[in-house]
This record gives C-alpha cells, sequence and structure tokens, in this order.
C-alpha cells in the first residue's frame, strides 16, 4: 500500500466517479481503475459500489476513508515539517488573553521580512505545559492566582520548565452592554453571586478559583454559574457582546485599548492577585525569534505603565 493509492482512493470518494477522479488526478481513468482494484486486492475488500450514475463507498470504503484521509494528513504534515526547517520558527502557547494576542501582532508584524512562521495556540495551563516539556512549542504565557506561583513553580520542577512572573495584575469581571456589571469601575465580591459567566476550561490555577479565598464563597453562600466553557478568545468576545453573561479573569492593557463595547471592572479585595508570566524549557537558551518576542511584549508592558515583576505603574 502506498500514499498514491489513498490519494486515488480518496479522490474518487470525492468526485464520486472515476472518470472525474481521473480528470482531478492528471491521469487516465483505466489507470485509476487499476491502482482502486489494486488497492481493493491488497485489502481483500470491496471499496466501491459502480452505479449507473458513478461510484459510492461500500461500508468498508467509508471505513476505510477516514483512515486514509488521516494518513494522507499525516504525510502532508511531515512534508511540512521538512519544509519548515528552511524558515524561522516560532510557536507560542498561551491561556486565553484579550491583550496577548495584540503583541502578537506587532511582533509579526515586525518579523515578517524576516521569513519567521509564528505558531501561536490558546490553551489549557496543563497544555501548555506539555507542548513545553515535549519541545512543541517555545513559549507559553499565563495567568496565574499569585498565591499559587510557588506551588506551581514546583510543579514544573520535575517537568524540567520554569515560570518567570513579568507582573501582578488584579482579578476582573469583563462584561458586555446586557451584563449587568457594565461599565461598572469595581464591584464588590458579593454582588457576583449567582453572575451568570463563560469561563476558559477548568484546571488546577483557574483565576476565578481566587473567589474561594473570599468569606462569602468560602461560605458557600455566593457561587458564580459558569455556564460555557471556551478557549476561544473570538467566542469570548462574541458572547459577552451579545449576551448578559460575563468573564472572569485578568488583563494589563489599558481600558481604553478594548472595544468600547466591553467593559472591565476590577473586583474588590483581589487587586494585584494574579500573576502574569513567562514559561520555558529550564536551561534552553531561548532562539532570537522567542527573544524578539519576549522583548515586544515587554515593550507593550512599559507603554502601558507597568514595571515588569511588579505590575505597578511606573514613577
Amino acid at each position: 500500500m502506498d500514499l498514491q493509492q489513498l490519494q486515488y482512493f480518496v479522490t474518487c470518494i470525492e468526485k464520486g466517479s472515476l472518470t472525474r477522479a481521473a480528470e482531478e488526478l492528471f491521469t487516465s481513468q483505466p489507470h485509476v481503475s487499476q491502482v482502486i482494484r489494486s488497492l481493493e486486492r491488497e485489502l481483500g475488500m470491496t471499496l466501491f459500489h459502480r452505479t449507473g450514475s458513478g461510484i459510492v463507498p461500500t461500508d468498508d470504503g467509508e471505513r476505510i476513508r477516514f483512515y486514509a484521509k488521516n494518513a494522507l494528513k499525516y504525510a502532508s504534515m511531515i512534508k511540512e515539517s521538512r519544509e519548515e526547517r528552511r524558515t524561522t520558527r516560532l510557536a507560542v502557547a498561551a491561556n486565553p488573553s484579550a491583550t496577548l494576542p495584540l503583541s502578537a501582532a506587532k511582533y509579526f508584524m515586525r518579523s515578517a521580512d524576516d521569513g519567521v512562521n509564528l505558531h501561536y495556540t490558546v490553551c489549557r495551563i496543563e497544555h501548555i505545559m506539555d507542548l513545553l516539556e515535549h519541545r512543541q512549542f517555545d513559549l507559553g504565557f499565563l495567568f496565574l492566582p499569585k498565591d499559587r506561583v510557588t506551588a506551581f513553580s514546583r510543579m514544573i520542577e520535575r517537568r524540567k520548565l520554569v515560570y518567570t512572573p513579568l507582573l501582578e495584575s488584579d482579578l476582573v469581571i469583563c462584561s458586555g452592554p446586557k451584563a449587568p456589571f457594565y461599565g461598572r469601575e469595581s464591584v464588590e465580591p458579593e454582588e457576583l453571586d449567582g453572575c451568570r459567566c463563560i469561563q476558559p476550561a477548568d484546571d488546577f490555577f483557574s483565576l476565578e478559583d481566587l473567589l474561594l479565598e473570599h468569606k462569602a464563597f468560602h461560605s458557600g453562600k455566593c457561587a458564580i454559574r459558569k455556564q460555557i466553557r471556551a478557549n476561544s478568545d473570538n467566542l469570548m468576545a462574541e458572547i459577552l457582546r451579545k449576551t448578559e453573561l460575563s468573564s472572569i479573569g485578568s488583563f494589563w492593557q489599558k481600558k481604553e485599548r478594548f472595544e468600547s463595547e466591553l467593559s472591565m471592572s476590577v473586583i474588590n479585595g483581589f487587586q494585584g492577585q494574579v500573576s502574569f508570566g513567562v514559561m520555558k524549557r529550564e536551561g534552553a537558551g531561548m532562539t532570537r525569534p522567542a527573544e524578539e518576542f519576549l522583548e515586544t511584549l515587554l515593550e507593550d508592558l512599559n507603554d502601558e505603565g507597568r514595571v515588569p515583576g511588579t505590575g505597578f505603574p511606573a514613577d
């Protein structure tokens, strides 16, 4: 069995005809038939029913189509990986954030002429750890409850990873025009009782868990309702704009930078309780693209009047 057989097979299914498949593959119909027959003999099964109007896959054919398409996809990824060796690659993983993508876009605009191939993915902290540990990604950016930074740093030691805090930020609630906290400068924790939220997928370091330290939540008198779990920045923004749901998280850019449709309200008592920082492999030197990405981010932090490592306004 070879990739050509699988490509012919998948193309025949997509076109529904040996003749149309031959046209797509720039070959003859008899040649396509020959390749399909050889695949059927090798597998010991019939892959197509021949009809007056073309061909349709058998039950076996439908099952084999799934595997064949995946085999072709992975073969293509292997070829792309070979091509990527000729380019400069930077892979960044991050928590959902309304602010970090702005720095990522700024970095890419500066580096595009240098042929940098940027990979940017949004995911949970556990996934960021896996991507870095297995050398699939270069940098991870995350928001952590400040009181769990020490525990987190110890946890990642065995994975040969290190976390460097860049600044401290506030716990906030982000809302759209239909939400009850929209336009508020701040809210009291007790006001969040019953608040309907869209939150990133749960993990051990979820920021909303900071609220459990407040007496109202600790006693069980208050609770938020997590109606949607999503690690998509776009979905989160759309939900906030169009529904009454809010989102509990953090940010480090000035409110003026956000869309006028959304507002950020500080949750009183939780100022400076979120650590934003970068994670990388222990002892691994950073590539030039990674250094430039981090430089761009630090530049944005300073532009916002933040001092990296403290989160407090610069003097």
